[in-house]
């Protein structure tokens, strides 16, 4: 019998492309300015209500910054081209230069050791290492101190 993977429809109707991005302009534009000037920081905060794009976001952003079209080539300069290998890899979640970790659920010390010793591995070829860390924050149980403990 066919094994049918269940997707949810927020995840399966996601936007891939900034001008996909609806009500949050003034968040894509800053991000497709810092890409056309090459003036990316190393870290980004998104912050915000439940359903508002945060992770989408980032995920457009991490797909823009491993694109292998040159910036010149690409629609206004900053949009992922759609088409490129990185692209496709990310899409089918075998990429080795974007990791997407839920981190309520991966909040123990252990796991924090796992992601550094991952970061000390350099990416490949010209690409940069994105994280995206979704659902940062901390159970009111745990203390803070715990999570900075070497």
């Amino acid at each position: 019998m066919d094994e049918q993977r269940y997707l949810v429809t927020a995840r399966k109707y996601r936007p891939s492309l900034f001008t996909e991005v609806v009500a949050q302009e003034h968040v894509t534009e800053t991000l497709k300015n810092a890409i056309r000037m090459e003036r990316l920081a190393h870290a980004y905060l998104f912050s915000g209500p439940r359903g508002v794009g945060k992770t989408t976001a980032a995920r457009i952003l991490a797909k823009a910054i491993n694109c292998e079209t040159p910036r010149e080539e690409r629609e206004d300069g900053a949009e992922p081209c759609c088409a490129c290998d990185s692209f496709a890899s990310f899409e089918a979640g075998r990429s080795l230069t974007v990791f997407e970790m839920d981190a309520a659920s991966n909040n123990k010390v252990d796991d924090l050791r796992k992601l550094r010793e991952k970061a000390r591995i350099p990416p490949h070829g010209d690409q940069s290492k994105v994280y995206i860390l979704a659902e940062v924050h901390l159970p009111p149980s745990l203390p803070c101190t715990a999570l900075l403990q070497p």
